[in-house]
């Protein structure tokens, strides 16, 4: 068993102890009805508190005026009384486990669309955000002391719903930060761009605004970047002199420090690190920030792991940790991991496709690996079965084993044919691809599971009618998942084509038949066809893609698709957008433009990878239909979509036998 030095050790917060050093953050959860975090909202958070966290921040960019309304990512919104009766039962509820629990209070500035909900955008001056390419109006004296009486006000509603303290919201590039950097405050006044005091006296009256609103009986903490690695902006030494002027202000009571800065793509990106950063990467922020308070300070940056957590605390770069999204893919690994039971933990791979990419949209947080994340109302137990069935399961890919485990979870008896030697299925083949070695998570772990609640699973074992018949199940699963969808080109038989998931298997006769210059055909939109480019490109190749999209990986959100381009630019390839490959002939490929509906030649080329995408496998669900089986095809057996779509497929139609 693990044994935990310093994370189930109690932390003074303000005037708080926390039981624990876990804390989930603010973040937006995008699950708020009409501004207000009702029942639906409640009941995520509260599966976190009935899981063990500490210390519960919630309501990320939670407003505290109307022209930075929460609305068009579906969050909450703390200018309106209406609010407190919906803060008390929610802080009632978080109480209730003994939890002490803190909203994010914010402006958004310059961030975001007027055009989304008919909002005026203001900021410090007319310099647009790069990342939603709107100019502000300069917010003038009179609507400085109204923002900052909002402030003031927002956080006096928490308290009067019985909110132990309120976070302010100095990162990202919101407002408050906004003031702090050179590349927006263009001001000359008093809260101008002469000096480091000027630029922070916009944030430094909120604090105090703040405080005197609820006294010192309330937790009063601020969100700030470690460094948000953007050119003229604010960087590490810039920030410790910042977090060193806030601190002595003796009015803060902690420090969350991130990295990275949500005014440009690329920082969007980096603000929330998927799989392709490594863990822990932005705790030397924390341990910098550290060294010029003298309040806690906590960390953030893929930190998924309660060892990892504890080495963090260890080491002295902080005295709490956020692992946010690890709570997002187990609200209960506090509890597991206090108990020994590392292996439970259902850990964040870091997919982002289902929470923060989601959530950038104003669609509900889900989890890639947990379906019962934004379904807590309905699914948050899972109930044995009334009466005990045989389950059998055909393939052991995401859909498959999911099923499996819930079936198991649930009583059942469960047996598993796999063809192959090995649990995964096309997570196997992901996990190949630069930037996604943990895509294989999911299943590493639903497999781990199913082992542990006597699945029978058999490997190297195709399926066919006659053997599943011989099982007598009451309900067959088929998750037989796909193969490559063919690509359909003229004259590709005088070419050098192959899958992209050959490529990646080496299912061919290897690299050298390509040659040295390759052209990937991505008509999938997501990580499949750049990401074998990047594969090839680390092997010495020279690649160009082409896609008849606008970009390249059109179907990949907010956070996976800037470090995913900034690689392939970074490392040569060359990008062909708005052409869909028709034909190959001598070598080159010929496109015609979705929109002038010309074609064009490029190449030549020595080789052509197509990437379109999965085509189903299923030979077994129509022969047990026509013998009388109940029987159900889950995850790309029955469409070829994503992972997410394959594991809730899975643990759905599973709670329904």
């Amino acid at each position: 068993m693990a044994e935990f030095q310093y994370l189930f050790t109690p932390l003074k917060i303000g005037h708080v102890t926390v039981k624990n050093r876990i804390s989930c953050s603010a973040h937006a959860d995008a699950l708020a009805f009409d501004g207000m975090p009702a029942d639906r909202e409640r009941r995520y958070y509260e599966e976190k508190a009935r899981g063990g966290v500490g210390f519960m921040m919630c309501f990320g960019s939670a407003s505290v005026h109307p022209t930075s309304t929460a609305r068009d990512w579906n969050g909450v919104e703390l200018f309106d009384d209406r609010v407190i009766p919906f803060l008390k039962k929610f802080s009632d509820t978080m109480h209730g486990y003994k939890v002490p629990v803190c909203a994010q209070i914010t402006h958004r500035g310059r961030r975001g669309r007027s055009i989304d909900l008919w909002n005026r955008q203001y900021g410090p001056s007319d310099t647009r955000e790069p990342n939603h390419r709107e100019n502000p109006h300069p917010l003038e004296p009179h609507m400085i002391d109204e923002l900052v009486n909002s402030f003031a006000a927002a956080a006096g509603r928490l308290k009067e719903g019985g909110f132990d303290g309120c976070e302010v919201m100095a990162s990202h590039c919101h407002l408050i930060d906004q003031f702090w950097t050179l590349n927006v405050n263009k001001r000359s006044d008093a809260y101008g761009a002469q000096s480091i005091e000027s630029r922070l006296k916009f944030g430094v009256r909120i604090i105090e605004a703040v405080r005197e609103k609820v006294g010192r009986d309330f937790i009063v903490g601020i969100r700030v970047t470690g460094d948000d690695f953007t050119e003229r902006g604010l960087d590490n030494a810039q920030m410790q002199e910042i977090c060193g002027k806030l601190n002595d202000l003796k009015m803060l009571d902690y420090f969350n420090v991130i990295g990275g800065t949500a005014e440009t793509f690329v920082g969007e990106a980096a603000a929330v690190p998927n799989m392709s950063f490594k863990l822990g990467c932005y705790t030397y922020l924390a341990a910098s920030i550290r060294k010029v308070v003298d309040v806690p300070v906590i960390a953030f940056g893929r930190i998924v792991d309660p060892v990892q957590a504890d080495k963090i605390l260890a080491n002295g770069e902080a005295d709490m940790v956020i692992m946010n999204r690890a709570l997002i893919a187990d609200p209960h690994l506090p509890n597991k991991a206090q108990a020994g039971k590392l292996d439970d933990i259902r850990q964040c791979m870091g997919y982002n496709e289902g929470c923060i990419d989601r959530i950038y949209t104003g669609r509900g947080v889900t989890c890639v690996q947990n379906p019962v994340v934004g379904r807590e109302e309905k699914w948050a137990e899972l109930t044995v079965a009334g009466g005990k069935k045989k389950i059998v399961v055909v393939g052991g890919g995401p859909a498959g084993l999911e099923a499996a485990r819930v079936c198991a979870t649930r009583g059942h008896k469960v047996v598993l044919f796999e063809k192959s030697g090995e649990l995964g299925g096309q997570t196997l083949i992901a996990k190949r691809a630069p930037g996604r070695q943990d895509y294989d998570g999911a299943t590493r772990w639903s497999g781990l599971q199913c082992q542990k609640l006597g699945v029978d699973i058999r490997l190297n074992t195709g399926a066919t009618p006659e053997a599943i018949l011989a099982e007598s199940p009451d309900h067959v699963f088929i998750a037989t998942g796909a193969t490559a969808r063919p690509h359909g080109l003229e004259g590709a038989e005088k070419h050098v084509v192959v899958s992209a998931w050959d490529v990646l298997m080496g299912g061919y006769d290897g690299l050298d038949k390509l040659g040295k210059t390759v052209l990937v055909i991505d008509e999938e939109y997501g990580h499949q066809g750049p990401t074998t480019a990047e594969y090839l490109l680390d092997r010495g190749r020279e690649v160009d893609l082409v896609t008849s999209q606008e970009v390249i990986g059109n179907f990949l959100g907010a956070t996976t698709r800037p470090p995913l381009l900034t690689r392939l630019f970074k490392k040569g390839a060359q990008l062909f957008n708005h052409l869909k490959a028709e034909s190959l002939r001598d070598g080159h490929c010929l496109a015609r433009n979705e929109w002038s509906s010309e074609l064009q030649q490029v190449g030549p080329y020595d080789g052509f990878v197509y990437a379109y995408g999965g085509i189903r496998v299923d030979t077994l669900t129509e022969p047990l239909k026509a013998r009388g089986v109940s029987v159900q095809a889950v995850g790309d057996a029955f469409s070829p979509r994503s992972l997410q779509h394959a594991i809730l497929e899975g643990h759905q139609y599973a709670r329904e036998i």
